[in-house]
């Protein structure tokens, strides 16, 4: 009973935003092809050499199993697990993982019990006709930094 209880909180607390209103997550779609994955890794490191920062990307299907991962020279060793696992996050729960970050910023710290659960900026769904095919992890910077550049590479897909 308790356990049922816990899980149903976790998963009002999932599928509520920051700011507490619910969302509707968009239903997956076919896996994002690897020609996908590398024009958006390609914007990825673009969006970061003009900033500066060398970082690591992760590109995974909706299951959260990887399909391209790409590490700028000079990145920290550390951002390789981060950006993997942040795409694993956005994949798998269907929502950015800076959604899980402001859910605990609003005091709801039931998320930081989820296992799997990156709850720090630079994991988001790609969306393409509605649907989530995937998601981007980026690593390397601040989580904002990681963010930017993670909505940046994701401009113009369809």
């Amino acid at each position: 009973m308790m356990k049922r209880m816990f899980l149903g909180a976790v998963a009002a607390i999932v599928l509520t935003t920051a700011a507490g209103a619910q969302q509707s997550p968009l239903p997956y779609g076919s896996p994002v092809t690897l020609a996908q994955a590398k024009t958006i890794v390609a914007a990825a490191e673009q969006s970061a050499q003009s900033r500066n920062f060398t970082m690591a990307f992760a590109i995974v299907e909706p299951s959260g199993e990887l399909v391209l991962f790409h590490k700028m020279d000079g990145t920290q060793y550390g951002s390789d697990l981060v950006a993997r696992e942040k795409a694993r996050t956005a994949a798998r729960f269907k929502r950015s993982t800076k959604a899980f970050f402001d859910s605990i910023a609003g005091g709801r710290n039931a998320v930081l019990s989820l296992p799997g659960v990156v709850a720090i900026e630079g994991g988001t769904p790609i969306v393409i006709n509605g649907q989530i095919v995937g998601a981007i992890g980026v690593s390397g910077g601040t989580s904002e930094q990681d963010g930017e550049v993670a909505a940046a590479a994701l401009l113009g897909l369809k």
